[in-house]
């Protein structure tokens, strides 16, 4: 029936009759529309909801992520940030998330532990000087990267600060701090960029007061050659190139009953997914773009029972982009390893989609 309101019932009584009837008819067709067409997007999940809201609590800007001390936090800092940047795989995530209960718990546990440490971050960035001038630019917030990888060599016991038995075991530090020119020895220059750098006077040198030392002192305003010969040390102190491969290498053993340990697992179920890339010919041609690679063979996939919704389809497609990008990579690798819950939920997804790929999926 039209849609009658009183507003229409009085312009019924105050114009022409065939003036009502047309505002009528032009609302019941209004009407028609937005029943066959109710909404672009359906109304999402409370649990996408949460995921949506998860993510942007723990996304910071690179500069940000590189003042937080624990290493293992930037790392899955990093790779929420790469993740959240790419459409699929954050697509995918929230699929899996939505669907998964055992991914559901490990990725509460994980946003438990750094939604602190994201709230802290922000609130240094918001008064750290430091911060603020290398927003926006990209040089200095790769020179920020370097710094914080070499504070990172040098911080030998990983205690987030740096004493003067480290500053001065690092050769590539003292090439920079010593002045030759006034015949200034190791120990002399190093006491005195302790005296320079260690603001809160408590005799030990924290990233950020490490970081704006070497923003302030011209020798020290660019690190990547001072990290370039301290990587070239490792390598050289842990045998080999610097592959892994050399004599100081750590022999691989096997987990626990013969199984592959999490790390093997996690390498062998990525460069699965890239297999099933090739294979259905959806891989981007060698030195070319991703968007190149637009003939994907999954016609016999999308037939399937088991993607009714093509859910899986799309976590399937950003299984493709995290095994191509490295941040995203690194941080499920180290959460694989380090967290059952996501473990086994790993597994479980890598198995369906085993069959799916495989044409084996059941309708059950």
């Amino acid at each position: 029936p039209p849609l009658r309101t009183p507003r229409l019932d009085r312009l019924a009584t105050m114009a022409p009759r065939s003036t009502a009837l047309l505002a009528l008819l032009a609302l019941s067709s209004l009407r028609s529309v937005c029943v066959a067409f109710p909404s672009a997007l359906p109304k999402a999940s409370k649990v996408r909801t949460r995921f949506d809201s998860m993510i942007s609590e723990v996304v910071l800007p690179p500069a940000t992520i590189e003042f937080i001390d624990s290493p293992q936090q930037r790392l899955l800092f990093k790779g929420a940030a790469a993740a959240a940047e790419n459409p699929t795989i954050r697509e995918a995530f929230a699929i899996v998330y939505e669907d998964m209960g055992p991914i559901r718990v490990a990725g509460d546990l994980i946003y438990n532990l750094l939604s602190g440490v994201a709230a802290e971050a922000k609130v240094t960035a918001g008064s750290e000087p430091l911060l603020a001038s290398v927003a926006g630019d990209a040089d200095a917030a790769a020179t920020l990267t370097a710094t914080r990888l070499l504070f990172d060599l040098i911080d030998a016991d990983a205690s987030g600060a740096l004493d003067r038995e480290e500053l001065l075991r690092s050769p590539e530090l003292a090439a920079y701090i010593v002045r030759g020119e006034d015949g200034e020895d190791p120990e002399a220059a190093v006491d005195r960029f302790i005296a320079t750098a260690d603001e809160n006077g408590d005799g030990v040198i924290s990233f950020i007061e490490f970081a704006a030392a070497a923003a302030a002192d011209p020798t020290l305003n660019s690190m990547d050659e001072a990290l370039s010969a301290a990587l070239a040390r490792t390598a050289e102190g842990a045998g080999g190139d610097g592959d892994g491969s050399g004599e100081g290498a750590p022999v691989r053993t096997r987990g626990r009953f013969g199984r592959k340990r999490p790390d093997e697992r996690f390498e062998s179920m990525m460069a699965t997914c890239l297999e099933w890339e090739v294979a259905l010919g959806c891989a981007p041609p060698p030195g070319g773009d991703d968007d190149e690679a637009e003939e994907c063979d999954l016609a016999v996939l999308e037939q399937q029972e088991a993607l009714v919704d093509g859910r899986l389809l799309v976590v399937l497609r950003g299984g493709w982009e995290i095994a191509r990008c490295e941040p995203v990579t690194e941080a499920l690798r180290y959460a694989y390893t380090e967290y059952s819950s996501l473990r086994l939920g790993g597994d479980l997804i890598f198995k369906l989609l085993s069959k799916v790929v495989d044409g084996k999926a059941r309708s059950s």
